[in-house]
């Protein structure tokens, strides 16, 4: 886990004309080993002010790829640690909470906009 949270803050950020905003919805959401759920969960990735807005906050990214088919967001916030990964087809949402440890993954899809 230290290696890929390591790659990807060694990420280059792209530059603030070239980045794109995404919105993404999340149909289901599933915690630890329970069975999933249904999920209206939303996250908008606002690349020109470096910010991750979710249901729950706004947090400044960490670390950002964005590419025509793949996006990977990283962030962090006081008890916890958040990745979005996308593609054309699919994208997933984690949020992995340090008191427990526990973690709640959410399924969806996320879109460019503007």
């Amino acid at each position: 886990m230290r290696v890929l949270l390591m790659s990807l803050l060694a990420l280059p950020l792209p530059l603030p004309a070239l980045a794109s905003d995404y919105s993404c919805n999340f149909s289901k959401e599933c915690y630890e080993d329970e069975a999933c759920a249904a999920s209206d969960f939303t996250v908008e990735v606002r690349s020109g002010e470096d910010k991750m807005v979710t249901d729950f906050g706004t947090f400044p990214i960490l670390a950002k790829r964005d590419e025509p088919d793949v996006l990977t967001v990283f962030v962090h916030s006081e008890g916890a640690v958040y990745l979005l990964s996308a593609g054309p087809r699919a994208a997933r949402f984690t949020a992995h909470v340090t008191q427990g440890p526990q973690s709640i993954t959410y399924l969806g899809l996320c879109e460019k906009v503007g």
